[in-house]
């Protein structure tokens, strides 16, 4: 009788003790995979209008509607610009992508612009990080800390995924 009520406390203690499920808080590459477009851009600060040079490659506007394609076993990919308003030129640029854990609960989103054949272009190997603030297997947002006339400021871009392609 004091085997079985051993057991059955034993079978109680294991069934109640803490779950280490991991999965829940931790980011994976493969929800990125595919092919994703930015719906919206938003500041974040004081109001008023700003030109806000993101990524040293356009002007904020120039990334509403830009299309960005993630694959995640490699980590390349690329991005496209919109050719609208009329001072964005429709530019693109390959790009090598990854997520950094700063140790505070967060997730970054970090790249930097490669060549080809995956080589980085710049000789210092520099890139970029914006903070993911959500992301799910349809949706992200992403915010990019930025400056105008030395005043830093932020924006979100949100993406929604247009499909599963991962052409690059």
């Amino acid at each position: 009788m004091k085997k079985l009520v051993l057991i059955f406390l034993s079978a109680i203690l294991f069934n109640c003790g803490s779950s280490k499920d991991t999965t829940s808080t931790k980011l994976s590459k493969k929800t990125l995979k595919g092919t994703w477009e930015v719906t919206a851009i938003r500041f974040v600060g004081e109001q008023g209008l700003y030109k806000a040079d993101m990524f040293d490659f356009a002007d904020s506007p120039c990334f509403k509607g830009s299309t960005w394609v993630f694959i995640p076993n490699n980590g390349s990919g690329k991005f496209t610009t919109n050719a609208s308003p009329s001072q964005c030129d429709g530019a693109g640029s390959r790009i090598h992508w990854s997520f950094f854990e700063p140790g505070d609960g967060s997730y970054l989103f970090q790249f930097k612009y490669v060549d080809d054949k995956n080589k980085p272009i710049d000789p210092s190997n520099s890139g970029y990080r914006s903070k993911i603030e959500t992301l799910t297997e349809t949706e992200m947002s992403m915010r990019v800390s930025v400056t105008h006339k030395g005043n830093p400021f932020d924006v979100v871009m949100t993406f929604s995924k247009t499909s599963d392609d991962i052409t690059l």
